[in-house]
């Protein structure tokens, strides 16, 4: 059931983003060209040309392609929804078998720690190390 409504939340997500980026760069009453956060943007970093790309209809029909892509997406999701949720069902259940408590003798015997420091070759007078010669 938990995989279903995580699927249907993300459709209502890409259409609700989708419909936004279609819809607000062309609206308008709150102007697209009077955006008081992009100009001081570009002007305490002294880039006057993001403003004017950004007042484009190049940036319009770029921001309402993505707006297009996200309800493409939602609807995508929604013809391989079964699909979707088979594999993510899948998935969760092999996660699930996957997991041990590290309690268990047999998950203790699972973990490998490999030690990668050079051997300390022994001294001919029985001492270990390079620095226990002294």
């Amino acid at each position: 059931m938990s995989v279903k409504l995580t699927i249907v939340f993300f459709i209502l997500i890409c259409f609700e983003i989708g419909i936004l980026l279609v819809i607000l760069p062309w609206v308008p009453s709150p102007s697209w060209n009077e955006n008081y956060l992009l100009v001081l943007a570009a002007d305490k970093m002294h880039w006057p040309w993001l403003a004017i790309a950004m007042k484009s209809g190049y940036a319009r029909g770029a921001v309402t392609g993505l707006g297009l892509l996200n309800i493409t997406l939602g609807i995508w999701e929604i013809i391989y929804f079964r699909k979707t949720a088979r594999a993510f069902q899948m998935e969760w259940q092999s996660d699930e078998s996957n997991t041990k408590p590290l309690d268990a003798p047999d998950a203790l015997k699972a973990i490998d720690i490999r030690d990668n420091r050079p051997p300390i070759a022994a001294q001919p007078d029985g001492k270990a190390g390079p620095d226990s010669s002294n």
